[in-house]
């Protein structure tokens, strides 16, 4: 809703903003290019449908049309898929059915429409979809050193930026990943890339010749040199389930595991679901609407009370509310609360550093329990094998999972934006288990006829 209000807004008062009425203030609650490409399909909806009252287009038809948008981004992914799966794997079988397996649920992955976001304006899809070909060109550019592939890709890198704020940061170890492939991991029969501070220069330039108009634009309106807000929130959640209980650690392993692997964890690990209600053993770390604390946690939120809540999550909202009610929502207030909340953060993961370090494993089981050994598993061969094209096409992916065990919740939709480069990764483990397999049977004729 939030990134619709502000498509609405920049569609039709010119501005990105979060106002419903006049003044429309600026803001950078979230990130811009979902909301810039909504603002033209509003646009696009108004011309065929006829331009109604703002409040309109978050509901029936208006807002129906209005999410058609991802199809095109579907299709901008799987395009993705094709290309990056037929030149990995070397086969046009595999390709085709690693974008097949875009739209079938898997269990334990975020593939499949619903999962992938189709029906919404969430940022996941646009997202899956930039990381996919940044990746491409990103892997072909560590592969044949070509200054347009870096720039290209540090083209879709910061675009990604300005969907997930998040990846700016991954960025400079996209960087550093890309000095890394380029000198001390390539072949020794491969002449290095030359003048290899000009590529790294053309990459970086990709990206900020899309970030920094953004983020100048944010510090002469909103005094703050960032692409959004919202970091010290999702960081606080992250550090106060850091203060977990052993049991409650225990716990998210159950809790979070996939559909359906939770009974089977429950078993295993001797909890039932009447563990997560009021008094349950694992009351703070469950919060979702079968629970019968729901609607007093909500409550809680809402009211800004963070003593009255159980569960981490709704304390942590709380607190936020809290903070609104004492401060205001002013765009000026908004970014101070979001200091705040992230400042507490930090000074709780400094507190307690090995425990955020420790954490680090369930948030991987909650967000990525298949996306995470998928790519774990693609980087350890590629680098055996000193495959720097594979290496780098994984890597950016790798490094948003990561990010997000670290510095995040990791809900599973967090994880949306790895589902193409893990799919392809994945057929070219297939492919090359299967070009090992054709290999021996000749191999050991070979060495039988050797014998002879």
């Amino acid at each position: 809703a939030a990134n619709l209000r502000m498509s609405v807004n920049l569609a039709h008062h010119g501005v990105i903003s979060l106002s419903r009425a006049p003044p429309y203030l600026p803001t950078m609650y979230r990130e811009p290019l979902p909301v810039i490409v909504s603002a033209g399909t509003v646009q696009i909806v108004d011309y065929v449908l006829g331009q109604a009252s703002d409040e309109t287009y978050f509901s029936g038809q208006y807002a129906k049309a209005i999410k058609y948008q991802n199809v095109g981004w579907l299709l901008l992914l799987a395009a993705g898929v094709l290309v990056a799966a037929r030149r990995l794997s070397g086969s046009l079988v595999l390709a085709l059915l690693a974008v097949g397996l875009l739209v079938v649920k898997i269990p334990a992955t975020p593939t499949s429409l619903a999962a992938l976001g189709i029906d919404t304006l969430e940022t996941d899809l646009p997202a899956a979809a930039l990381l996919l070909w940044g990746s491409i060109y990103f892997s072909r550019a560590i592969a044949n050193g070509r200054g347009a592939h870096f720039f290209y890709a540090g083209l879709f890198f910061g675009a990604l930026a300005l969907t997930k704020a998040a990846f700016f940061y991954i960025f400079f170890g996209v960087l550093g990943s890309a000095w890394l492939l380029g000198t001390v991991l390539r072949e020794r029969t491969t002449p290095p890339w030359g003048r290899m501070p000009s590529k790294l220069l053309l990459l970086a330039a990709g990206c900020a010749i899309l970030t920094l108009p953004w983020m100048a634009r944010n510090m002469i309106q909103l005094d703050t040199f960032s692409i959004a807000q919202r970091g010290g929130l999702v960081l606080l959640f992250r550090a106060e389930k850091n203060l977990m209980t052993a049991e409650e650690y225990r716990g998210t392993f159950y809790i979070w595991a996939p559909e359906k692997l939770r009974p089977l964890m429950g078993r295993l690990l001797g909890y039932t679901h009447a563990d997560v209600q009021r008094g349950g053993r694992l009351q703070h770390i469950y919060r979702d609407k079968d629970s019968d604390h729901f609607e007093s946690d909500l409550a809680a939120e809402l009211a800004g009370r963070p003593d009255l809540a159980l569960s981490y999550y709704h304390r942590v909202r709380a607190e936020r509310i809290k903070l609104e009610n004492q401060l205001g929502r002013s765009p000026e207030a908004m970014r101070s609360i979001d200091q705040q909340l992230q400042t507490r953060a930090v000074s709780l993961i400094k507190t307690h550093p090995f425990r955020h370090i420790g954490t680090v494993v369930p948030f991987l089981w909650r967000g990525a329990p298949t996306t995470f050994p998928i790519l774990l598993l693609a980087l350890i061969l590629a680098l055996a094998r000193r495959n720097r094209e594979v290496a780098a096409f994984a890597l950016p992916a790798f490094g948003l999972v990561m990010f997000y065990a670290l510095f995040s919740h990791f809900t599973p939709r967090y994880s949306v934006p790895a589902v193409g480069v893990t799919l392809v990764v994945l057929l070219w483990l297939f492919a090359s288990v299967l070009r090992w397999m054709r290999g021996r049977p000749s191999a050991a004729r070979g060495a039988t006829g050797a014998a002879a």
